[in-house]
């Protein structure tokens, strides 16, 4: 997940809409307000992660922690040291 503000989704927004694809992005709208961008093909009722209730609980501890500001920013090494652990 990574979490960009308005400003950075205007100046880059098809890169954003591409990464979406791939994982959630979730943009900050001031201090109290986020979103998140959904390719339209993910957004089924009929859809069994979306659908259970342990995703959708994480999803909104995830979305508080982001409003918390309660999110880091990783360089492309640190997320690569990440995965070889």
């Amino acid at each position: 997940m990574i979490a960009i503000s308005t400003t950075e989704l205007r100046r880059n927004l098809r890169k954003y809409l591409d990464i979406a694809n791939k994982e959630r992005v979730i943009i900050q709208c001031g201090k109290s307000e986020t979103y998140e961008i959904i390719p339209a093909r993910k957004m089924s009722d009929t859809d069994r992660y979306f659908s259970d209730p342990k995703v959708v609980e994480h999803l909104q501890r995830s979305l508080q922690q982001v409003e918390e500001g309660k999110t880091m920013v990783l360089k492309k090494s640190d997320i690569k040291n990440l995965l070889q652990s």
